[in-house]
Order: structure tokens, then C-alpha cells, then sequence
């Protein structure tokens, strides 16, 4: 049995994807009127769109971006309860007056009462959605549309909300 005729080997590979109807009328008459191929409008289509789009590599930094601002504001918030836990102590320590020996068992039993009161309050702000945090003033890096704005310059989609702030060294800043 002999062998098929050798074809002409091109470096491309072909591809047959569908076009509408009016994206097809329209990929004609560019062609015509640019006198150029489909196939070269195709590539040179395929080219920009790849060297317009957002790599993975800036995707990812976008959102190690964001978890970074978000671990910044969460280490804010523990050295803030830290704090306040603190003064609490100390504010306690000097307006607690000592027990005598005799009355143990009754401040043991006040204060488990007191420290119930405590719980079930605490319980019910949490469950209502109060939260300590929220009395406490925010910072506002940026309001959504500034946020958008941003991504937009970055050619970022618009779930990424952009860079953080960076200070004279280039590291990012700690402003939030």
C-alpha cells in the first residue's frame, strides 16, 4: 500500500471555531478592506487580547494583596482588644477591694453570680450583631467607586480592589 502524498507542514495549527452571523459579516469586510487574512486578524485579535489580559501572577498578588490588608486589620483589631483587656485589668486590680478572711465563700459565690451576669450579656450583644469593634472609629482607605477606579488603571477585574499604599521604601503601608 503506498504512502498518502506528503502535505506541506506549516508551523499553525488549525482551528475552526463559529462566529454569528454578524461577527462574520463583519471579519469579511475587515479583511477586505485591510486586505488581510482571517486568519492574521484572528492571531493579531488573539495576540492583544493576551497582551492586554491580566496574568495569573498579577491575579494572585491582587488577592495576596487583599488577605494581607485583611490580616493587617485583624492584627489591628487583637492588639486593640489586647489593649483594652489591659485596662480593664488594671482598672479592676485598683477598685477591687480585697476580701477578708472570713468571706471567701460569699465573694467566691458573688463573683460567680457577677461573672454569669457577665457571660449572658455578652452573649446576647454578640447575638444580636453589636460588636465592640464597630463603636470603634475605621479608617477608610477608599470608598468603592475609588476602589474600582483603581482596579480599572491596574487591569484588574473589578473583584481585585487594587494596590495598597506604599511608603518611601516601596513596602506596603500599614494605614488601614
Amino acid at each position: 500500500m503506498a504512502k498518502p502524498p506528503a502535505r506541506h507542514t506549516r508551523n499553525h495549527v488549525r482551528h475552526q471555531p463559529y462566529l454569528g452571523p454578524e461577527d462574520s459579516k463583519r471579519l469579511i469586510e475587515y479583511c477586505a478592506a485591510t486586505n488581510t487574512t482571517e486568519s492574521g486578524v484572528v492571531r493579531e485579535a488573539l495576540r492583544r487580547y493576551w497582551a492586554d489580559a491580566p496574568t495569573d501572577a498579577t491575579l494572585i498578588m491582587g488577592r495576596l494583596d487583599r488577605v494581607q490588608r485583611a490580616q493587617t486589620r485583624t492584627q489591628r483589631d487583637l492588639e486593640l482588644l489586647t489593649e483594652a483587656f489591659a485596662v480593664f485589668v488594671k482598672f479592676w486590680f485598683a477598685h477591687t477591694p480585697s476580701v477578708a478572711e472570713g468571706s471567701h465563700k460569699a465573694a467566691r459565690t458573688m463573683a460567680e453570680a457577677r461573672y454569669k451576669q457577665f457571660v449572658d450579656y455578652v452573649s446576647s450583644q454578640f447575638a444580636a450583631g453589636r460588636r465592640f469593634l464597630e463603636d470603634l472609629p475605621q479608617d477608610m482607605v477608599a470608598d468603592e467607586s475609588e476602589l474600582a477606579e483603581l482596579a480599572a488603571t491596574k487591569g484588574l477585574r473589578p473583584s481585585v480592589s487594587g494596590e495598597e499604599s506604599a511608603d518611601e521604601s516601596g513596602r506596603p503601608s500599614n494605614e488601614h
